[in-house]
């Protein structure tokens, strides 16, 4: 049960890091560059996300 909640919380973890990450990606890009600029800086975001969402003690070392 222990390890099903763990799963359940990683998922829900990654899932809400990638969303943030291209979100803020994508609305930054879009408020200062445009179309391409979203779309640029949402796969960044994107990818920084996905790199946050492996581990979550990387995002406290940060902090």
């Amino acid at each position: 049960m222990i390890k099903a909640l763990k799963v359940v919380v990683h998922v829900v973890w990654a899932v809400s890091t990638i969303a943030l990450g291209t979100l803020i990606g994508a609305s930054y890009g879009w408020a200062h560059h445009g179309w391409i600029g979203a779309i640029a800086l949402g796969t960044v975001g994107f990818s920084v996300g996905a790199f946050l969402a492996v581990d979550p003690l990387i995002v406290l070392e940060f902090l």
